[in-house]
């Protein structure tokens, strides 16, 4: 079992001085936190900081998070920019068309690719592909949709 540091004791600490960690005497203390120490191989005083060997975790855990924002960032870029090249795609498919062009969708008309339709909830859209002959996928303004036809 470790003793309880007080003032007047010696504990390992990061010298700011010597740029390593070493013994030290503890020279102020707040509570049971220590606040001030003296380094026993430069003599010299500065606030008390875990030694570096001992904060190895904290630095690590560190690390971790700010490679997972980091990561979490360019996820969103790539999203953003999948979403940018799926409305692009939209607008050049749907561009220059009149609304009479556009067939209004119902489940039991059948849909070929490259058809252009209109939507109740998701607007004017586009078919791109047909999925499992009962399913067509279907390129609206706020993305792709799975849709069902010819039943």
């Amino acid at each position: 079992m470790s003793k309880k540091p007080s003032t007047g004791g010696e504990v390992d600490a990061y010298c700011t001085k010597c740029k390593m960690d070493l013994n030290h005497r503890i020279v102020a203390m707040e509570g049971d936190t220590i606040r001030r120490v003296e380094c026993l191989t430069c003599r010299g005083q500065h606030n008390y900081r875990l030694p570096k060997s001992a904060s190895q975790p904290a630095r690590k855990k560190a690390a971790k998070k700010r490679a997972t924002k980091a990561a979490a960032t360019r996820a969103r870029t790539l999203q953003m920019e999948a979403a940018a090249a799926l409305l692009a795609e939209w607008e050049q498919a749907t561009q220059g068309h009149g609304p009479e062009k556009f067939t209004a969708y119902r489940v039991t008309e059948q849909l070929t690719p490259g058809q252009l339709l209109s939507h109740k909830k998701f607007g004017d859209g586009v078919v791109t592909e047909i999925v499992e002959g009962s399913k067509v996928r279907v390129l609206f303004e706020p993305g792709i949709k799975l849709l069902v036809h010819g039943r």
